[in-house]
């Protein structure tokens, strides 16, 4: 059993923080809810938390997104030809692709053949993700199961694709970057040294700007220890400082220029497609908030959401508490729209997919900019670089009329 420290909104709408003992974070969160607790922030309270990342997966028999995804795309497949869940469940076990779940695949089947619901079933196995989650749950009480199924897989596919989207176009900048830092590096403590041996034993006078690269050379080439434990001091400081002071941190992210709203737009695309789909699903308007909610990394983006949560419960209408949070126009009216004419949940997809749009043009323009500003940047350094060398060498060929 596990303990987590938690912040969150109580039933009256305050702020509370504590500890809680469960066996996963998914259970943690369902604990608190029952208590009327609605956690923006759950931690693990131990040294070297446990990060569900792809190289560990494997490790913990948890699938990772894309496998999920498969996953539940197939169950709806063979559910829909009338295959017995316990069956279908056990069919993963015999697939070569994935082998590596057999015990993941294992403790869903034998939980299902006790008569638990393959909602609980899933969440005890280790999936946390809410969506999945309560979308199973909602098909296993409307009987629409298959097509809840069908419905979580393609939410995740969307949400894997528009990361994949924005990692993509930012893999090539990253890169030249990298490539140029590792270049000037390399300049300052190999080439530059060599060459003030030239310098030296032809006892040149040296410009202004060889000598500031010169000592930026013997700087780095003298104390590189130095710097690199200087570097890896500051990085474990900004760590464990947005660590535990997360909610400060993530407030911060937001108002990061460019890059503050493009991560706005991404956690509000995957709130109000999340939310939309629920609806859809016939969840309870305050439940299906809950569970998007959930679905938001942003802590601070997180506990704004709550009040606004708390603000729908006593009769504040939806679009007038998202006001709260400083949504585009666009998304604003289209869930007015939504609550007027009863197609709230068309109205968030609609919101979703129009914030989808921004976050892939903002993206664009971003790394249209990003590219020649870094070309322009690299080619300035090195330039500086190479014409602080090159300067006093052409001195020495230099014919001085007599």
């Amino acid at each position: 059993m596990a303990v987590f420290s938690y912040r969150g909104i109580n039933s009256q709408g305050k702020e509370v923080k504590g500890v809680i003992e469960a066996p996963s974070k998914s259970a943690a969160y369902s604990l608190l809810k029952a208590r009327g607790i609605y956690p923006y922030q759950i931690e693990e309270e131990k040294r070297e938390k446990k990060r569900r990342k792809d190289l560990f997966r494997i490790r913990k028999n948890i699938p990772s997104s894309q496998e999920l995804i498969v996953f539940l795309r197939t169950l709806s497949t063979l559910l829909d030809a009338g295959i017995p869940i316990v069956e279908a469940v056990e069919s993963f076990t015999e697939s070569e692709e994935s082998k590596h779940l057999a015990v993941f695949f294992k403790k869903v089947s034998s939980r299902l053949k006790e008569g638990v619901p393959l909602s609980q079933a899933l969440l005890e196995a280790g999936i946390e993700d809410q969506i999945v989650i309560a979308l199973v749950k909602s098909g296993e009480k409307s009987g629409l199961l298959t097509k809840n199924l069908l419905t979580a897989a393609e939410i995740l596919e969307k949400r894997e694709e528009l990361k994949g989207k924005v990692i993509q176009a930012l893999i090539y900048p990253s890169v030249l970057f990298v490539v140029a830092l590792a270049v000037v590096v390399f300049m300052m403590s190999v080439v530059i040294p060599k060459v003030v041996v030239i310098y030296k034993t032809a006892r040149l006078s040296l410009p202004t700007s060889t000598k500031i690269v010169i000592g930026v050379s013997r700087v780095l080439t003298q104390n590189y220890p130095l710097i690199l434990a200087l570097l890896t001091g500051l990085t474990t400081t900004i760590f464990f400082t947005a660590t535990k002071k997360r909610e400060s941190f993530d407030e911060f992210k937001l108002k990061i220029p460019v890059i503050g709203k493009i991560i706005f737009f991404v956690e509000l695309q995957r709130f109000f497609d999340t939310l939309g789909n629920l609806l859809s699903s016939g969840i309870p308007l305050i439940e299906a908030f809950e569970t998007a909610t959930e679905t938001v990394k942003n802590t601070y983006l997180k506990k704004v959401l709550f009040k606004v949560k708390e603000g729908i419960k006593k009769g504040t209408s939806l679009n007038k508490e998202l006001a709260k949070l400083r949504a585009p126009k666009v998304v604003n009216q289209l869930i007015r729209t939504g609550e007027k004419s009863g197609e709230l949940s068309l109205m968030c997809k609609k919101a979703a997919n129009y914030l989808r749009n921004e976050v892939e043009f903002k993206v664009k323009n971003l790394t249209s900019l990003l590219e020649p500003a870094t070309m322009l940047m690299v080619g300035l350094v090195i330039g500086f670089i190479v014409y602080a060398l090159l300067l006093p060498i052409v001195s020495i060929s230099t014919i001085r009329p007599l």
